[in-house]
């Protein structure tokens, strides 16, 4: 039963994740400036993590979580920074494909450090899922690659290496620590974005767009976090590898979720390859159940 609930909460964790994508193509096609963007989404963040964390019994603080935290933190501003540079030239098809390629790490993790065994099932059902993210963000189809815009792809490189750690870094945090890592997290990353603003002198300007997209971005962000977590959680209590169930679906599957959004939200066109992208990786979904 557990390990039922726990598919259907990592499907819930790629879910608002993909809402976060486009939040983010938002921020970027609106040219939105990056540090007030993550000043203001941090600072909402921390209010709602915070709450939560009191709402569910406060669990106290210690120097490991806070050393991932603030390990995690500088990852996800340094990934969110870069990954915003990236959605001005191209779509979120192909963005946040690539940015969520970085899936292969935290489940490497898992499988190296913390010996989960990988079945064939699940091993096709990541193969799988980075064919769907190849053929959602138009790999298969050359003329998509040929001119590709270099700052788009310097941005994106440096997006995908950092992206995977936050990811990673989940893995470690206590199953009855969700909250107040959570919580540290953002109030960590907050504190960081702060710093940088007043090294910059870069005045934390508030306008309406930046307002709707920080907030829907940090409920949506904090939503997949804590969902992520408690999938883990849960998997972990039925099965001996929770990091290679949990993460092909928080972070894998999210891509297509990601583009169907976009599709829906953004009304943006599918490029070569999407349709076929999202069947696979509802395939690949089915294949993490055994």
């Amino acid at each position: 039963m557990h390990y039922t609930v726990a598919i259907a909460v990592a499907v819930a964790a790629a879910t608002a994740y993909g809402l976060l994508g486009v939040c983010f193509q938002i921020a970027g096609k609106q040219r939105l400036e990056i540090l007030p963007f993550l000043f203001w989404k941090q600072l909402i963040g921390t209010f709602l993590a915070g709450g939560l964390w009191w709402f569910m019994g406060a669990t106290a603080w210690h120097g490991d979580l806070v050393l991932m935290a603030l390990l995690g933190s500088f990852s996800y501003v340094s990934t969110t920074g870069a990954y915003l540079m990236a959605t001005r030239d191209r779509t979120i098809g192909a963005s946040w494909t690539v940015l969520n390629l970085s899936v292969v790490l935290p489940i490497a993790v898992s499988v190296v450090w913390f010996g989960e065994p990988l079945t064939a099932w699940k091993a096709l059902g990541v193969m799988l899922t980075l064919g769907s993210v190849a053929l959602v963000s138009g790999a298969f189809q050359r003329r998509n690659w040929q001119g590709i815009n270099l700052r788009w792809a310097k941005w994106i490189s440096l997006a995908f290496f950092l992206n995977g750690w936050l990811a990673t870094l989940m893995r470690f945090v206590r199953p009855n620590e969700g909250y107040a890592f959570t919580f540290a997290f953002y109030a960590i990353s907050f504190l960081l974005v702060s710093a940088l603003s007043a090294a910059l002198k870069t005045r934390p300007t508030i306008t309406h767009p930046t307002l709707l997209a920080a907030g829907g971005g940090a409920a949506t962000h904090l939503g997949g976090m804590v969902l992520t977590l408690l999938a883990l959680s849960l998997i972990a209590s039925s099965s001996i590898s929770p990091g290679t169930v949990v993460y092909p679906i928080t972070n894998g599957l999210v891509i297509p979720i990601g583009v169907i959004l976009g599709m829906l939200i953004l009304r943006e066109r599918p490029e070569p390859g999407t349709v076929s992208g999202i069947v696979l990786g509802m395939a690949a979904l089915i294949l993490f159940c055994f």
